[in-house]
């Protein structure tokens, strides 16, 4: 079974301020040295995902001069391949859209073309880990589940907004589901990370597009979860995850690589997290 990447750039931009006023949520440097683009891109190139699609409405310059050719991670930019989805690029006459359905049924056509990948990995770009993608998406076919959602414990704490949160028994089938909520201890909390049947989510697209519908935890999963229309599979991410949806997560986030459990959990050798070389005289 063969995987396609999606990375959505411009996801939280609004919530960081400035830092985000001339570029995207997937561009903004992080730790000195990378950009948070890097993470996602080094995660779905480890785990072998060569078709990759980054969905960026504006503010993309920086982003494409950074990822360049793709070469630092060993990712080919081409038709195919690594491609940026920016609405000149897709002949889109609405610059922006209102959220995550919006931005699927814009690039429709190349997921269409990806007849040759089963599943389709969906990313945010403000959640910083280093995951094997791999095992996610065997624990993803095993379950039977239409979706996977890839989830972190200790992120809800009774003051931080989760887009997605969960409540799960001891065998690991959900008992409640929350959108936008701030959820108490407990719960686990999505990563914005979501591994979906390609064909399946093409439909749903479809589907939700033309009812108005674009949000898509809210619109899409929480929807038809709750109509009985799909079901949802837990996957539970241990390492590392720091999340950078706002500007003093992102500042706190920074501080945190200083702490060595943290370096050691977000930088392995065994998956190394790509960036762009910059050989020249400081």
């Amino acid at each position: 079974m063969t995987a396609m990447g999606i990375i959505f750039a411009n996801i939280y931009d609004s919530s960081l301020g400035q830092l985000t006023n001339k570029r995207t949520m997937a561009s903004l440097p992080f730790g000195g040295r990378y950009r948070q683009i890097d993470f996602t891109l080094s995660n779905m190139a480890n785990s072998g995902i060569r078709r990759i699609g980054i969905i960026s409405r504006y503010n993309y310059q920086s982003l494409m001069n950074h990822i360049g050719s793709g070469a630092e991670w060993n990712l080919e930019l081409e038709e195919g391949g690594l491609e940026f989805m920016t609405p000149y690029a897709l002949g889109d006459s609405v610059v922006g859209y209102r959220g995550k359905l919006e931005a699927l049924h814009s690039v429709r056509e190349y997921l269409d073309y990806g007849s040759q990948d089963d599943y389709v990995i969906l990313s945010d770009s403000g959640v910083l880990c280093n995951i094997d993608l791999n095992k996610a998406l065997e624990a993803h076919i095993a379950s039977g589940k239409d979706v996977t959602v890839i989830t972190a414990e200790g992120v809800s704490n009774g003051k931080k907004r989760l887009d997605m949160a969960f409540k799960v028994d001891e065998a690991g089938e959900i008992t409640d589901v929350a959108v936008d909520y701030v959820a108490p201890e407990g719960y686990l909390a999505s990563t914005g990370m979501f591994i979906i049947a390609r064909d399946l989510l093409l439909h749903h697209v479809k589907e939700a597009v033309a009812r108005s519908l674009y949000r898509f935890e809210r619109d899409f999963l929480l929807r038809q979860y709750q109509a009985g229309n799909l079901t949802m599979n837990i996957y539970r991410f241990d390492g590392v995850t720091l999340y950078n949806e706002s500007t003093e997560e992102y500042y706190a986030s920074n501080l945190a690589i200083l702490d060595e459990n943290v370096r050691q959990g977000l930088f392995q050798k065994e998956r190394p997290i790509y960036t762009k070389v910059r050989d020249r005289v400081p």
